[in-house]
């Protein structure tokens, strides 16, 4: 079987010869790994803390606070205890305690005054940390805020891409939807396949046509179909052709966020191991509720009957 010679730039580059490897991962980022740079080359903190989970997130803020808080407080058990006023040397312990609880009140700045510095050395150190204090949760505040201002887009993909009966023969089809309750207008998507050509070995990319590219808003669902017809590079491809030339179907869809007049993208991939031939989506049927709204069961997005 032969394909075209031709090919579509898109970014990944058009002489890429490996294969059985996945350009996206199924949550849209790029499965990519650079080399060649040491770690801090290559490390970005602000792009690592605003795009990590929540739950890890708050996991780094709690155990930086933390670590500080013990470093100073070790520090100041350094120095001496007689160097506190009100500070009553116990056990070791309980005066690291009350050390640790007195460097997370000069860290927030907080100063409830049970316990203050004696000296120029303990002042010294307290004044550093308090403005350190200033500086960590300013930065902290600006970046939960990018956190929060941040306009993402969470499509919904099916599991699955089918391969259903449209028109006199088949095509290629998949669904999404906006799971959230913003508004998205002017959604626009792009396909684009990606697979091995057999006679040179070498990876190349293809935009497939699509029976709709682009509408107005996303309110419910949009089922995506590309033809199968005789101008698809996918024509007459048997279920053993996609896994043989190991294609990917790159998905590319951008909108407008009503909420923040942002643009917004996302991505997806389909591999061959997601294609499901001979089968069609179950219609997903808004219905209204008791309060005049309509009603769309998200999660039946995925759900398909095989045919024949």
């Amino acid at each position: 079987m032969e394909t075209e010679k031709s090919t579509d730039e898109i970014g990944f580059g058009t002489k890429n010869y490996t294969s059985n490897t996945r350009y996206l991962n199924p949550d849209g980022s790029f499965n990519i790994q650079r080399k060649g740079k040491h770690f801090w080359e290559n490390f970005d903190g602000y792009h690592l803390l605003i795009t990590m989970p929540t739950g890890k997130f708050l996991s780094v803020v709690i155990f930086g606070y933390v670590v500080i808080n013990t470093l100073f407080a070790m520090m100041y058990m350094a120095i001496g205890v007689e160097h506190f006023g009100n500070l009553k040397p116990t056990t070791w312990f309980n005066d690291f305690m009350q050390l640790f609880f007195f460097s997370a009140q000069t860290f927030t700045t907080v100063g409830y005054g049970h316990l203050y510095p004696k000296g120029n050395l303990a002042g010294l150190v307290a004044t550093v940390e308090a403005a350190l204090g200033l500086m960590g949760f300013a930065l902290a505040t600006g970046i939960l805020y990018a956190r929060f201002s941040r306009p993402q887009s969470l499509f919904l993909f099916s599991r699955n891409i089918l391969i259903s009966p449209y028109k006199e023969g088949n095509a290629l089809m998949f669904r999404l939807t906006n799971p959230k309750k913003n508004e998205l207008i002017e959604a626009e998507v792009q396909v684009v396949l990606s697979m091995v050509d057999e006679s040179t070995g070498r990876r190349f990319f293809r935009p497939l046509d699509l029976e709709l590219k682009k509408i107005n808003f996303l309110a419910l669902t949009w089922t995506v179909v590309h033809p199968l017809n005789d101008e698809s590079p996918l024509h007459l491809f048997s279920m053993e052709d996609y896994q043989r030339v190991d294609a990917e179907f790159l998905i590319f869809i951008k909108a407008i966020d009503d909420t923040y007049e942002q643009m917004v993208h996302s991505r997806h991939s389909y591999t061959f191991a997601d294609l499901v031939p001979n089968a069609k989506f179950k219609p997903m049927v808004p219905r209204a509720n008791g309060k005049g709204k309509i009603m769309l069961n998200i999660h039946e997005i995925h759900e398909y009957d095989p045919i024949g």
